[in-house]
């Protein structure tokens, strides 16, 4: 797609002030599939990616009539760059909203690898800037590393205890009145598969408020993940 036609496309947007057209619907979807196509898009190895970049995609159809191009850029490149911007905050304010669930149970100042040869605090591994290969906490940065480093024993008796599930308590952990939606389903599509699914697709599949999908995973689903691994040997040093 050309400068002029990308241009063309968000004007028809947003001349068209039927919000639940099925044109504008068309044009919308037309529209990120040549965003999510542009070369130099954000990419970034942290667990919850995946989930900043969906909620920009959101942003991105909320906002997309305030995108202003700047005069000395092309089109194309102008809009990556507005929608670099807005992934780049996304990823740190989860990443930042992570560290601070975490420090609810864990100081920020309190050493989590004291017999290490280099000791740091969770403050330390905030990123200063750049999220290539951030250093992450938690069950999520530890499962991505175990992926990351194939070391998959770990990894693979813990899928197989989600699957097999003997005594259903991941089945049987849902939402009210929601048993689709159970911890099993979530760690198959989110964790095991890949590549994960997005949550805003599974949300879609499923009929259920992506808020209520995210609220579930993150409050239920992680913390049996997180004793699973726990009997399965791991005890947050993994991380260092």
């Amino acid at each position: 797609m050309t400068d002029q036609q990308l241009l063309a496309l968000i004007n028809k947007i947003c001349g068209n002030q039927d919000f639940q057209s099925e044109e504008r619907r068309r044009d919308i979807h037309r529209l990120l599939l040549e965003c999510q196509q542009l070369p130099g898009l954000r990419k970034s190895s942290y667990p919850l990616y995946l989930e900043a970049l969906d909620q920009t995609w959101e942003w991105v159809i909320k906002n997309i009539c305030a995108f202003e191009p700047k005069p000395d850029l092309a089109v194309q490149t102008s809009l990556l760059k507005w929608i670099n911007g807005y992934l780049i905050w996304r990823i740190k304010d989860l990443y930042l909203n992570q560290a601070y669930q975490h420090s609810r149970e864990s100081s920020l100042d309190v050493y989590i690898n004291e017999n290490s040869d280099n000791p740091s605090t969770l403050l330390d591994q905030l990123p200063d800037g750049g999220f290539e290969t951030p250093t992450i906490s938690g069950i999520e940065g530890y499962i991505e590393k175990l992926r990351k480093q194939k070391i998959q024993e770990t990894f693979e008796q813990l899928e197989r205890y989600v699957e097999e599930d003997p005594d259903h308590s991941f089945q049987k952990c849902h939402p009210r009145k929601r048993p689709d939606c159970n911890c099993q389903l979530l760690c198959q599509r989110l964790l095991f598969k890949d590549p994960p699914e997005k949550l805003t697709h599974l949300s879609r599949e499923l009929g259920i408020k992506y808020d209520t999908i995210i609220s579930h995973w993150k409050r239920k689903c992680l913390p049996l993940l997180q004793k699973k691994l726990k009997d399965l040997g791991y005890s947050g040093d993994e991380e260092s």
